[in-house]
């Protein structure tokens, strides 16, 4: 029965993937898809990917040193850039494998428990959540989107700002005083000020550099969306290729960019411009975790599956 619900999570990723790219396919011109791809465009982000990638995984890197006090020598920039790339191999098949083999090394690199890692982890998707909300919010008011979206994101925020306030109260919480005590909240709860805003800070700068390589590959097929609809566009597509329902966004990430950028340009350019996108992309994880952490990865996916029995 284990052996089957593992196979049925590993599996249903793909088929959401197979299925998701087929029905797109099915709905454009799909010779008019392959005859946008333009090998000049793929030469230009050649470049603007190294650098993202480079960018990115130091942003990584800093962002665990600031959520780990009292490190020891093993957890280095390098050690955290090394970990951070083995769970972007493993996050390739599956977003929970790729959060869960970066838990295991921090615990591995740090000697934390193994919840107070998963706790590191989660606070920073905690903080990409709250950046997220907000570019997203900004940039709808700039664009004068419908009010029920933008409600919904000031509720969202409001609502993850009012649990931080609560985890971080300086009162007991009665009943709800067990749930703050777990674990994996520590790192919410206990870092200071300073560190959440440099996190905060740190999160920003990586969602910019994501929104500026969205913006070099606007560029490179001849498009310009305008920078508000570039950076509303690209969080709703962040958000919807971030969920662990397809492999590493294939298909839903190609759906939410054609809704997303609906009249920027023809669906079959838009297709082609995010297949781009995410080809690049998947490319970028998987040649940076066998690059510099092979090993990593091994051993943190068997010692998840481990875990998982």
């Amino acid at each position: 029965m284990t052996s089957a619900r593992a196979l049925l999570r590993r599996g249903v990723p793909v088929v959401v993937s197979a299925v998701a790219l087929a029905l797109l396919f099915a709905l454009v011109d799909a010779g008019a898809v392959l005859r946008t791809l333009s090998l000049d465009a793929v030469l230009v982000l050649v470049p603007a990917f190294a650098a993202y990638g480079g960018l990115t995984l130091l942003l990584e890197a800093h962002s665990i040193l600031r959520l780990v006090r009292d490190r020891p020598p093993a957890l280095s920039a390098w050690g955290a850039a090394r970990a951070k790339s083995a769970s972007y191999l493993l996050g390739t098949l599956h977003y929970a494998l790729g959060a869960g083999a970066l838990a295991v090394l921090l615990r591995r690199l740090s000697g934390l428990p193994l919840g107070r890692a998963a706790g590191v982890v989660l606070a920073i998707s905690a903080a990409d959540l709250l950046v997220l909300l907000a570019l997203t919010a900004i940039a709808a008011g700039v664009l004068g989107l419908e009010i029920p979206a933008a409600q919904a994101l000031g509720a969202a925020l409001v609502l993850f700002a009012a649990g931080l306030s609560l985890l971080r109260a300086p009162f007991p919480l009665g009943p709800l005083e067990p749930l703050r005590g777990l674990a994996f909240l520590e790192a919410l709860r206990s870092a200071s000020p300073r560190a959440l805003a440099e996190l905060l800070a740190l999160r920003a700068l990586f969602a910019g550099t994501f929104v500026a390589l969205a913006g070099t590959a606007f560029a490179a097929f001849d498009l310009s969306p305008g920078p508000a609809r570039l950076v509303a566009g690209m969080m709703v597509v962040a958000g919807v290729a971030a969920l662990p329902i397809a492999v590493a966004g294939l298909g839903t990430g190609q759906a939410a960019f054609l809704v997303a950028f609906r009249g920027v340009a023809e669906p079959e350019t838009l297709l082609a411009l995010s297949l781009v996108l995410s080809a690049g992309m998947i490319a970028l994880r998987v040649g940076m975790g066998l690059l510099f952490a092979r090993e990593y990865a091994r051993e943190a996916a068997a010692e998840w599956r481990e875990g998982l029995r």
